[in-house]
């Protein structure tokens, strides 16, 4: 298997190609977006040590590079379950659902989605 810096440095440069091709230019706003987004998240992450760490990293980017392709949008698909499935029973809060694609999201809580607490 290849080491995590080629598969990285790998995946870097294939989002960058993604985003100056992305549909032949006519989209240079999402265009702009697939770079900026992948400055910023491998920036962030370029210190991480854990091995463990690293290859959530990498599959979750693997995973919203698939998501962008198949649906035509760069943005990140928020999960979404049928809202009587995802209540627990009694009176606890929502229970939290943490897809692989939105690990960067949820780390940095961008949308403020660490406050859901499950009280008891």
């Amino acid at each position: 298997m290849a080491s995590a810096r080629s598969t990285v440095l790998r995946l870097y440069r294939d989002i960058l190609r993604r985003g100056r091709h992305w549909k032949d230019g006519t989209e240079p706003a999402e265009a702009r977006y697939i770079v900026e987004e992948a400055r910023k998240l491998f920036r962030r992450n370029k210190d991480l040590d854990d091995q463990k760490a690293i290859h959530d990293k990498i599959k979750e980017c693997e995973s919203r590079v698939e998501l962008a392709e198949h649906y035509g949008n760069p943005y990140p698909r928020m999960y979404y379950a049928q809202p009587g499935v995802i209540y627990k029973s009694g009176n606890r809060a929502r229970k939290k659902i943490n897809p692989d694609y939105m690990h960067s999201y949820y780390d940095e809580d961008e949308f403020g989605l660490n406050d859901a607490k499950d009280t008891k």
